[in-house]
């Protein structure tokens, strides 16, 4: 008879220990999302066919300008600027010397971290001379080597966008002011 109750015991309802499993979850979704934080998101760059136009619209494309792809390289040397896909000071069949500023530096022989060492006025008068010849350019990409100083990024940001330019109002919705030259910028990782 002893053996019948210990059937009987044994039958009874057991309770599931979700704690050792809760334990888990609680710790596993911390690391998830820390995770996520550190993991490297890319983005594929995605294109639709192009087709073949017909002969009118390749005529209408023609037509129109090349837009003016304006893009300043900080140097530790001074500034290197290039318009439509080609160095300025380059000639048509000759690649020109990279490694030459078209700009070079206002003091030379300045210190590294002292950021007043570029020629930011003659950087705002080649802006204006883009500027001139692209009205309706608006967009500069900025790429600067590792060692200049941010100070010397943003008073290059500065110089193209214009001395005079003031956007407040602009940004209210009035219209960009006449002085305002190349004031949407775009910083890229690494002078090239």
């Amino acid at each position: 008879m002893a053996r019948k109750k210990r059937k009987g015991a044994e039958e009874g309802e057991v309770e599931a220990n979700l704690l050792p499993v809760m334990n888990i979850m609680f710790l596993l979704i911390p690391a998830l999302l820390l995770a996520m934080e550190v993991a490297r998101f890319a983005a594929v760059n995605v294109n639709p066919p192009k087709f073949a136009a017909s002969a009118d619209q390749k005529k209408e494309k023609d037509d129109k300008k090349k837009p003016l792809n304006l893009k300043v390289f900080i140097l530790e040397d001074g500034y290197r600027i290039s318009a439509q896909d080609q160095q300025e000071g380059a000639d048509a069949g000759k690649s020109a010397d990279s490694s030459k500023p078209t700009i070079p530096l206002a003091k030379p022989g300045a210190a590294m971290d002292d950021f007043d060492r570029y020629d930011y006025v003659a950087l705002e008068a080649k802006a204006k001379q883009y500027k001139s010849l692209f009205a309706h350019e608006t967009v500069v990409t900025i790429s600067a080597e590792n060692t200049i100083p941010m100070q010397a990024l943003i008073q290059t940001m500065d110089a193209l966008r214009g001395s005079k330019c003031r956007l407040a109002k602009a940004m209210k919705g009035e219209k960009v002011p006449e002085d305002c030259l190349f004031w949407q910028s775009v910083v890229e990782a690494g002078a090239g």
